[in-house]
């Protein structure tokens, strides 16, 4: 009777550990960090044509660092704190007018400096999480807001007209100033707890400054863009 007793109270614990194990794997919530890769192409064609994605004649392009710390709740919602480093350093040769006090000039950059700090509030959806076996049970969609640093530096060499025969010096100019940014976007994750994923969006950052200075952000309307973004995340 004893040894009965103590195989049942075995069976028991052996039953609540295990329940206990599946209830963890299929917990509701869970919390993770990462960083992802990048790559952003400019929709506005005079903030392209100064930063494109690509410039063959130097190497450069226009690229992103972003880091994530984020929550997802019922399997079905998440919650995302973004922060990231925008920068390139490419040259637009092909130079732009540009008027001010002294004139209509055309300016031609030789150096440039261009970096942003994106920070956004990020929410998302999950419409087949519930779908264990699915391949798009990590496909997601959503959107967030939030706010840009952007500082700009350019070196242009300043000509009466693009023929550029007459030469009337060089100046740097320099600008920094905060702007607001929107998102929309759709991705997909994989399963494990280092795993990886992939996201497709476009961001809204609109320009409303003064044409103050002979700067790509003062001439563009906006730095909208097109954004691919490959990431690493740590499930917790």
């Amino acid at each position: 009777m004893k040894k009965l007793f103590l195989i049942i109270i075995f069976i028991g614990f052996s039953a609540s550990l295990s329940f206990s194990q599946i209830k963890e794997r299929n917990s509701s919530s869970s919390i993770y960090t990462g960083f992802g890769y990048k790559f952003v192409f400019l929709t506005n064609s005079v903030a392209r044509n100064a930063y494109p994605v690509f410039q063959l004649s130097n190497g450069d392009f226009l690229k992103e660092i972003d880091g994530y710390l984020g929550a997802t709740f019922y399997e079905k919602f998440g919650v995302e704190f973004s922060i990231g480093y925008l920068f390139t350093n490419s040259v637009d040769s092909d130079g732009f007018y540009f008027t001010d006090s002294n004139g209509k000039r055309f300016y031609v950059p030789v150096n440039t400096r261009l970096f942003g700090l994106p920070m956004s509030l990020r929410l998302k959806y999950y419409p087949f999480s519930k779908n264990y076996s699915s391949s798009l049970s990590k496909f997601y969609f959503g959107g967030g807001g939030g706010a840009i640093f952007i500082d700009e530096e350019i070196t242009n060499e300043i000509y009466a007209d693009d023929n550029q025969f007459n030469y009337l010096g060089a100046r740097t100019y320099k600008d920094e100033f905060w702007a607001a940014t929107f998102e929309f976007y759709v991705g997909i994750g994989s399963f494990s707890k280092i795993g990886y994923g992939f996201e497709l969006g476009y961001r809204f950052i609109p320009l409303n400054k003064s044409l103050a200075k002979p700067l790509i952000t003062n001439i563009a309307s906006n730095f909208n863009s097109l954004n691919l973004n490959a990431n690493v995340l740590f499930t917790f």
